[in-house]
């Protein structure tokens, strides 16, 4: 059992319990592997303007006053930079030894505020103990950006897993039509607005194929305005529509509604949602980038397109609508099988196996 100082800029909660939700699961899964969290210091909320501003300041100075206190065997972050600000007047002199879960952006984002917050990205990676990583094509991608790191430090975790016992296949009461299904935030880089083009092509190309067909869409973002107004210009009410977030246990139920998913990702660090779907029963359709690929295999439990090309993801959807019944039994035949290594158990006792070797040197 270890005494862990825990550190991320986002962690869900009653008012928002979407925002960070696999730190929520993660750190979980660190108490039911006995771990003792003496320290918790996190935002559950999305904040704008200054009052993000006074949640950061506030955030920073908890978090120095957590990391004074030395009452910790090491400190897990989550993020690498906004979370580890905090950290780094402890670097210089007396520096505790603490663990970084990377995410996505806060390596590889490329906007001017993660290019000014990635600048102190290469002293804190320096001194850490351990950096988890959620796939091996991200343990890839730190050691091109970084490669005077240590590799043997890179541990590979995807993403706290999914958990088995909840996201499984369930009995849904008989419909009629298709619905596919859209779970992911509606943000720069998630590819809704490349769904929605594709669908306005089939539209004008193949009306006959959309009779009954729904389009349902789940999540929040900084971009739900730009998405309900694109829905209307592209005069597509008639087939989809937008419910906002869900909480996590409200998830595999809708998953098990929907005949596929869509994944239209221009960038991902490893794919939760799409792994969540599969473990349900549900096809997925998604970019072909790495590592989504990974978990979607082409023509074994779900079909790959070509990423940010909306002729390329009606392609797709026309496929798994006028797709022949057996061949669409088949693809549902496999999906949950595939993805069982991502089972939600082993991957904690993975972890906390892997960062026991690295904190015991």
């Amino acid at each position: 059992m270890s005494k862990i100082c825990f550190i991320a800029n986002l962690f869900p909660s009653e008012k928002d319990p979407s925002f960070g939700s696999f730190v929520g699961k993660n750190y979980e899964q660190l108490k039911s592997q006995g771990n003792d969290i003496v320290s918790k210091v996190v935002i559950d909320y999305r904040a704008s303007g200054m009052d993000k501003l006074r949640c950061y300041l506030r955030f920073i100075g908890r978090g120095i006053r957590a990391i004074a206190k030395r009452d910790y065997d090491y400190i897990y972050f989550h993020y690498l930079t906004y979370s580890t600000l905090c950290l780094l007047p402890f670097l210089l002199v007396n520096r505790p030894r603490y663990v970084v879960n990377i995410h996505g952006d806060d390596l590889v984002g490329d906007t001017p505020i993660h290019k000014v917050m990635g600048s102190t990205s290469k002293l804190v990676l320096k001194y850490s103990a351990a950096v988890i990583v959620p796939s091996s094509f991200f343990k890839a991608t730190l050691l091109e950006l970084h490669p005077w790191y240590d590799k043997d430090k890179i541990i590979v975790s995807p993403s706290g897993g999914v958990d088995f016992s909840l996201f499984k296949p369930e009995a849904v009461a008989p419909k009629s039509g298709f619905t596919l299904g859209y779970v992911s935030r509606v943000d720069e880089g998630k590819g809704w607005q490349e769904l929605l083009e594709a669908l306005a092509i089939l539209k004008r190309s193949r009306p006959e194929i959309l009779e009954g067909f729904k389009l349902k869409m789940f999540g929040t973002g900084a971009q739900v305005d730009a998405l309900n107004t694109q829905i209307e210009a592209l005069e597509l009410t008639s087939l989809v529509t937008y419910f906002g977030a869900l909480k996590p246990q409200e998830l595999a139920n809708k998953y098990c509604e929907m005949d596929a998913f869509i994944f239209p990702t221009h960038r991902e660090s490893f794919g939760l949602v799409a792994v969540e779907a599969l473990a349900c029963g549900t096809p997925v359709l998604a970019s072909n980038i790495s590592p989504v690929n990974e978990v979607v295999l082409d023509g074994k439990n779900g079909l790959l397109f070509e990423v940010k090309n909306a002729n390329a993801i009606a392609a797709s959807i026309t496929n798994i609508l006028t797709m022949k019944k057996q061949d669409f039994a088949m693809l549902c035949a496999h999906t949950r099988e595939s993805v069982k290594h991502y089972n939600a158990t082993q991957v904690a006792k993975q972890l906390e196996q892997e960062l026991k070797k690295r904190l015991s040197t």
